[in-house]
């Protein structure tokens, strides 16, 4: 089942080690078709 990823999410601000991108979704750039979140707590 897919599902769209809401206008409001990808408009987040992200920040983070390695990304280049401003908003969630220049993060995800076109690939929008696995999506996987990883959190460390190290």
């Amino acid at each position: 089942m897919m599902k769209e990823i809401s206008p409001t999410v990808l408009n987040q601000p992200v920040t983070g080690i390695n990304i280049d991108a401003t908003t969630f979704g220049e993060a995800l750039g076109e690939s929008r078709a696995l999506l996987i979140f990883l959190r460390h707590f190290g």
